[in-house]
C-alpha cells in the first residue's frame, strides 16, 4: 500500500490546447445551493453517497490533472544549459493524449507498465507513450489534433499522425503487444502504459536527451519531482503489479520503496527490459521480452 502521504504545492491552471479535455468535466459541474442555519452556511450540504460517487471524475481525467500539475512542477525545474528545447505533448498533443487515456484508462488495471519520458519520433509525435504513429493511428484507432510545440526544433519537427519517421523502441514496445493481443481492447483489459516524466528534452542540436542523460542538481532535481507525482499517481492507478520498463524507471519505483512511500508486500514490482536500440545486446528484444512475460507470469492478463 502506499503509506505516505505526500503536500502537493496548488498549482496555477493550464492555458493551453489541454484545456478541452476538462471542459466536458467542469461544465457538469454545477454550484451546490447553500442549506441556511443560524451561524451563516459556509459549505455545500452533504450529498448521499451514491450521489457523490456519480459526480467524480472518471479515472482518466483524474489521471490527466495529475499530469499537467507534474508539467507544471517541472516547469519550475532549472534545467542544464545543454537542454535547448523542451517539448510538452501532455500540452500540444493534449486531443490524442486524452483520446488514448479516455479510451483505454476506463479503471483501474491490474498491470501497469512504466515507461521513462517521450521519445521524438514516438510520444512526442502521439502523445501516447511509446506512440509508434502506425500503431496509434492504425492499430488503436486514435485521432486528435497536434499543435507544434513552441519553440519547435528543425531537426525534431512535429508533424502528428502524419509522420514518416518511426521510432523504433514504440515499433518493437507496440508490435509485440499486437502479435501477442491481436486487438488492442485485449491489452487495454487488463493493462495500461504510462510514462513517469511527460516531457521530452533536445540539445540545440536535436540530439535526445532523456531524463537519465541530464547531469547535476537538475537530474536530482526533476527525478526527485517525478517520483513525488508518481507517488500520486500509483494512488490512482492502483495496480496489483508494476511494471518498470527500463532501469531507469526501476530506480524510481525503488526510490519510492526506499522513501516508505510504497509497499512492497503489497504491490508485485518487476522491471523488462526496455526496447530501445540504444541498449547493449539488445537486437533481440522481442523474442527477450517473450520469454520475461512468460516467465513472470503476465501472459494471462494479455491474452484474457
Amino acid at each position: 500500500m502506499l503509506r505516505k502521504k505526500l503536500k502537493l504545492d496548488d498549482k496555477p491552471e493550464e492555458k493551453h490546447s489541454s484545456e478541452f479535455a476538462l471542459k466536458s468535466f467542469n461544465a457538469e459541474s454545477k454550484p451546490q445551493l447553500c442549506l441556511s442555519n443560524p451561524d451563516g452556511c459556509k459549505q455545500p450540504p452533504m450529498l448521499p453517497a451514491t450521489e457523490s460517487a456519480l459526480l467524480q471524475p472518471p479515472l482518466w481525467q483524474k489521471v490527466y490533472q495529475l499530469e499537467l500539475q507534474l508539467c507544471e512542477a517541472l516547469k519550475q525545474v532549472t534545467l542544464p544549459a545543454d537542454v535547448a528545447v523542451t517539448y510538452n505533448p501532455i500540452e500540444y498533443a493534449a486531443e490524442l493524449h486524452t483520446a488514448y487515456m479516455q479510451k483505454y484508462l476506463d479503471n483501474p488495471k491490474p498491470v501497469l507498465f512504466l515507461g521513462m519520458n517521450p521519445g521524438p519520433w514516438g510520444m512526442c509525435q502521439t502523445g501516447v507513450p511509446f506512440g509508434y504513429v502506425p500503431a496509434v493511428r492504425d492499430w488503436m484507432q486514435l485521432r486528435g489534433q497536434i499543435l507544434k510545440p513552441i519553440p519547435e526544433l528543425h531537426s525534431r519537427p512535429v508533424d502528428g499522425l502524419s509522420c514518416t519517421r518511426a521510432e523504433q523502441s514504440g515499433q518493437r514496445w507496440w508490435g509485440l503487444y499486437q502479435i501477442l493481443c491481436g486487438e488492442p481492447e485485449k491489452f487495454f483489459k487488463n493493462c495500461f502504459v504510462y510514462n513517469i516524466c511527460p516531457l521530452a528534452f533536445f540539445h540545440a542540436t536535436g540530439r535526445n536527451i532523456t531524463p537519465a542523460d541530464l547531469k547535476g542538481p537538475s537530474k536530482n532535481r526533476l527525478q526527485e519531482v517525478c517520483v513525488q507525482y508518481l507517488k500520486e499517481a500509483l494512488e490512482l492507478f492502483h495496480p496489483k503489479i508494476i511494471i518498470s520498463v527500463g532501469r531507469y524507471t526501476e530506480d524510481r519505483v525503488k526510490a519510492l520503496v526506499k522513501q516508505n512511500f510504497l509497499d512492497p508486500s503489497v504491490f508485485q514490482l518487476k522491471c523488462m527490459p526496455h526496447p530501445s536500440p540504444r541498449s547493449l545486446n539488445n537486437t533481440n528484444w522481442n523474442e527477450k521480452a517473450q520469454v520475461w512475460l512468460t516467465e513472470n507470469g503476465l501472459m494471462p492478463y494479455l491474452k484474457p
